[in-house]
């Protein structure tokens, strides 16, 4: 049996400063892992490819393999990972301060070859936020192989970078933009008219995260507009949400077809990652309860 879902992206060293001024060294962080966990609660079938820098500290990797994760997904590259501080304050603000070198992104980026051949034949790729040239050039090779490939762009990088971004999505069957990438490429917040223009370029499914608004998913062959809730929780911490998002999508997408159930289903994998600060709290979560969640969001709708 073929795998559901592979998540591509980058993972990372987090130094976090809370609020009271108490310091987490050395956090478990990255889009490919917090993809992957929301992705999990709703299929045993995901993967996760992300290149692993010198420096990984091997506890994070102890916890994967406790918890059952397959890591033939995580090559090892001989440069040091990607860092960043990650600095809280009391009323909610975060700001990140890289530590890498950002000359090392590309290749802390993966690559076709990363995709280990057992992975080849999934359903599905989720292409997450990474250097804009690796994207471009795992589009077109992971589309080849036959997946329905999703793409989460990365903000950073749009500036300037507009049709190079437009020009992939004739590749993309699924783009799941911010809110804050949408104003960077198309310059206004209108988002019912931005995912109809998005999906002029090629792509058959777009999606909006727009954080406590909740998600607007769009299909063009039928014309038709979702409006996606969150899940109601207290937010302790919002990093990994819409990766998260985008893995529990992508993952139910694949199983049922439904867009109104898959954007619940991401709404629910958001929902455990806003809980906590870091990963940890994730790989906890009794497997009973995104169902839980799922079955009180489905009773509204």
């Amino acid at each position: 049996m073929g795998l559901d879902l592979i998540c591509l992206g980058n993972i990372t060293v987090d130094d976090v400063v809370l609020p009271d001024g108490k310091t987490q060294m050395g956090c478990f962080g990255g889009d490919a892992i917090w993809a992957a966990l929301g992705a999990a609660y709703w299929s045993d079938q995901v993967r996760f490819i992300a290149p692993l820098g010198t420096d990984f500290p091997n506890p994070h990797i102890a916890n994967l393999k406790r918890i059952g994760w397959d890591l033939s997904g995580i090559p090892q590259r001989n440069i040091p990972s990607i860092r960043n501080w990650v600095i809280y304050e009391y009323d909610g603000r975060r700001t990140w301060v890289l530590r890498s070198d950002p000359a090392d992104f590309l290749e802390l980026s993966p690559t076709l070859e990363d995709v280990p051949l057992v992975y080849r034949n999934a359903k599905a790729a989720l292409i997450l936020a990474m250097e804009l040239l690796a994207q471009e050039r795992l589009v077109p090779q992971l589309k080849a192989l036959g997946m329905v490939v999703a793409l989460d762009p990365q903000e950073d990088y749009i500036p300037g970078n507009q049709e190079r971004v437009f020009k992939m999505l004739a590749d993309v069957d699924i783009f799941l933009p911010s809110e804050e990438e949408v104003w960077r490429l198309l310059g206004h917040r209108d988002y019912e008219r931005a995912v109809r223009e998005f999906a002029g370029y090629g792509c058959k499914i777009v999606v909006v995260k727009m954080g406590a608004a909740g998600s607007l998913i769009f299909e063009r062959a039928s014309n038709r507009l979702w409006k996606i809730p969150i899940y109601p929780t207290e937010a302790i911490d919002t990093t990994g949400a819409g990766d998260a998002y985008c893995g529990g999508f992508m993952a139910m997408y694949i199983q049922s077809g439904d867009l109104l159930k898959s954007g619940l289903a991401g709404a629910v994998s958001s929902s455990f990652a806003v809980e906590a600060f870091g990963l940890d709290y994730m790989m906890q979560v009794d497997r009973r309860k995104p169902q839980q969640r799922l079955d009180e969001l489905m009773t509204r709708y």
